[in-house]
């Protein structure tokens, strides 16, 4: 990796780091498949082989990623985090398993999300709008519409009362509802039958399924909720012995488990955690649960607000086609960009010519 391989990483990571990409011109060099030649992905040219970079993070990076975090708000930047380890990852594809290389993933990881932000910046000031501050310092009262830069899959750049701008290229899931439905209603599962009882409602090839439609259909981001340790049956075993999460559905979406708790109070813990969850990212949330007690009993004010104020915009819900099998949304006839702005209700004849976004 010497040479003109030592360049920006060998330069700046290996000089003062005792990097592979030093001075020399023989140093060993690894080879990342499908990188070299290749058109380059946003942020993948932070480097293009595990000798550009030392194995620690320079300060100038770690302070750009921590300046950003404090500007921009969680549900700006980690999106650019998912990126900038996908990119990570991809350029160390063809290095074998070790601690050198966890400790060069995180490096390359890092340079990628530092230019990721600077990229987010720039974007902003190219389109003459403000990057969006986090919510801590531009907070007010009430549900009204706030304006702010369009991006994320924002809706027109609109923003919570909060001041915190909606994303609506992540969607939170409850599990627990989708594969239940699904045995329900596609595998005819009743709690009458004992067999049924004894597997429950609930089938993996539901969650399978959804998430299938909101990764490729949508493009989507999915994240799960579910209950810790949870064990369902999955068609694709063709048993109705209960397994653990599968692995293709791991792949599929970020699995966030609900601790097992004891008590009436938290019987529901699942249907808590959807909802502060989606808070959190101020995204969408999917469960066909309406929710009335949550609207009123929620302990945390901001929450309940926030759910009481966009519930009609964000919350998805779903439906099973029995002669197909597939998996459908619900989405309603009201543009997102109206219910945003708190229209809950519109005479069907305005829905006639009133934009759809």
């Amino acid at each position: 990796g010497g040479g003109k391989g030592g360049g920006k990483g060998g330069g700046k990571g290996g000089g003062k780091s005792g990097g592979r990409g030093g001075t020399g011109g023989k140093g060993e060099r690894t080879k990342i498949k499908g990188v070299e030649g290749q058109p380059k992905a946003a942020g993948e040219d932070a480097t293009t082989t595990a000798d550009k970079c030392s194995t620690k993070v320079d300060e100038k990076t770690r302070e750009t990623i921590r300046e950003a975090q404090k500007r921009l708000g969680e549900e700006i930047v980690r999106p650019l985090a998912e990126k900038a380890r996908e990119n990570a990852e991809k350029a160390l594809q063809a290095m074998p398993d070790s601690d050198e290389k966890k400790a060069k993933l995180n490096k390359i990881r890092a340079l990628n999300l530092a230019r990721l932000i600077k990229e987010h910046d720039k974007k902003g000031a190219e389109n003459g709008g403000k990057v969006v501050k986090r919510a801590a310092e531009s907070a007010s009262s009430g549900p009204a519409l706030k304006r702010a830069k369009s991006s994320q899959g924002a809706v027109d750049g609109a923003a919570d009362g909060q001041g915190r701008q909606f994303d609506m290229t992540q969607v939170v899931v409850n599990l627990a509802n989708v594969g239940a439905n699904f045995g329900t209603k596609i595998l005819n599962r009743d709690l009458d039958n004992k067999h049924d009882r004894i597997t429950g409602l609930f089938d993996w090839e539901g969650v399978r399924r959804c998430c299938k439609f909101l990764r490729k259909e949508r493009k989507w981001q999915v994240s799960g909720v579910i209950n810790e340790n949870f064990m369902g049956t999955d068609q694709r075993e063709g048993t109705r012995r209960k397994v653990p999460v599968p692995e293709d559905i791991k792949k599929m979406c970020e699995i966030l488990e609900t601790p097992r708790l004891t008590g009436s109070t938290h019987s529901s813990a699942d249907d808590e955690m959807t909802i502060r969850s989606a808070f959190r990212r101020n995204c969408r949330f999917l469960d066909n649960d309406n929710y009335r007690d949550w609207l009123q009993q929620l302990k945390d004010e901001k929450v309940r607000s926030w759910l009481n104020t966009y519930q009609d915009m964000l919350q998805l819900r779903y439906y099973w086609d029995k002669g197909t099998g597939t998996f459908e949304l619900l989405e309603g006839n009201i543009p997102d960009h109206l219910l945003a702005s708190g229209v809950t209700t519109i005479d069907k004849k305005k829905l006639w010519t009133a934009a759809r976004a």
